[in-house]
């Protein structure tokens, strides 16, 4: 073989050798591509079995859960409802002056059976007072009511009359205050003239007075929810003088009542100091003992007699008093207290009876 040759043979091996090293590298790179290919699509594997070996949501038992769970919700406020559309029975279709009379007559009744005459009445500290409860705008002052007010001024009252009803049954010795939502104060403010100067001011006037009634007669705010349905709520505060069984019954009985009832505050206040009370018994005991002892050595100027006083001197005080002249038990309940109740009436109208119409006689021959 000439020199020619052989270079020709060595190019061409080492033309192969780098072929062959470079094919080896490529083939060790791609199976390290490989086994990752390999190790990924196991793990997809293993996730698609898991997705198809899980429990699919929502299952029956789920959906079951959830259908029993809105069929208990939907009776609830079915049953809710019916609550708020009970309310009290309210006159339908009073005049202003029916009102007016009903009302006084009412307020009346009230009043005497706390022994009390009129609506002129001794306020607790002795001066002269109004218990109108919150209506004295008509039974004070002869004020006639709109019409369009009546309907409501009489469910108002009605909730009035029902809870001070329950508080006097119950034992409550005397109702003191009663506040209910004014919404027919705007009536009492005389129109005020102004000139106004430009269109503008006009209109801005008229909204503001259009818009003072509209809030005024909106009631209590409710959720939206709620007023979707059409709940309205009043808010009502009774400030009364009882003892605490009385009170104890009053809201047991407002639970069970068909009125929709939401204490929202109360507050309990002693009307007299345990301290005092506790003095006021040991200075009248101290009394009738002194006066015991003058009875006695007015009676018998001995030395028994003194004697006698001398023993008597060191005898308990209360010694030989009934339970009821030296106990003082449970003083912030025994004692009348003074009770401010505040709560909140929520009602609904009552569902729309359905009317069908009578059948002509085409309908019926059809």
């Amino acid at each position: 073989m000439d020199p020619k040759q052989k270079l020709i043979v060595i190019a061409c091996g080492a033309i192969s050798g780098v072929v062959i090293v470079a094919l080896a590298v490529l083939l060790f790179s791609q199976i390290g591509a490989m086994n990752e290919a390999r190790q990924s699509r196991d793990d997809d594997e293993a996730s698609l079995r898991s997705y198809y070996q899980a429990t699919p949501y929502p299952s029956d038992a789920n959906r079951k859960i959830r259908e029993d769970d809105t069929a208990r919700l939907m009776a609830w406020g079915d049953s809710a409802r019916a609550l708020l559309s009970k309310g009290l029975a309210v006159p339908q279709g009073e005049s202003p002056s029916q009102f007016v009379n009903r009302l006084s007559e009412t307020i009346r009744s009230l009043n005497e059976r706390q022994g009390l005459g009129g609506t002129t009445v001794k306020a607790v500290d002795g001066a002269e007072g109004t218990m109108d409860y919150s209506f004295g705008r008509y039974i004070t002052q002869n004020e006639m009511p709109k019409e369009a007010d009546v309907p409501r001024l009489a469910a108002q009252f009605a909730a009035i009359e029902h809870v001070c009803g329950l508080l006097l049954e119950n034992g409550a010795q005397r109702i003191l205050q009663v506040t209910r939502e004014p919404f027919d104060s705007a009536q009492a403010q005389e129109p005020k003239t102004e000139t106004r100067t430009s269109r503008t001011s006009r209109r801005r006037g008229r909204a503001t007075e259009e818009e003072r009634p509209a809030t005024a007669a909106s009631g209590t705010p409710v959720d939206p929810a709620l007023e979707k349905d059409g709940v309205t709520c009043e808010s009502y505060s009774i400030r009364f003088r009882a003892r605490y069984v009385t009170l104890a019954k009053v809201l047991n009985a407002l639970v069970q009542d068909d009125l929709f009832v939401v204490v929202t505050d109360l507050s309990v206040q002693g009307t007299a100091s345990v301290k005092e009370r506790v003095d006021e018994m040991i200075k009248t005991r101290q009394n009738a003992r002194a006066s015991a002892q003058r009875r006695s050595a007015s009676a018998r100027k001995d030395a028994e007699s003194a004697k006698a006083a001398a023993a008597e001197k060191e005898k308990p005080l209360f010694e030989g008093v009934s339970p009821t002249g030296r106990l003082v038990t449970d003083p912030a309940n025994s004692m009348p207290l003074d009770v401010t109740l505040k709560f909140d009436v929520y009602s609904v109208p009552p569902p729309a009876e359905a009317t069908v119409a009578p059948a002509t006689a085409k309908e019926e021959g059809n």
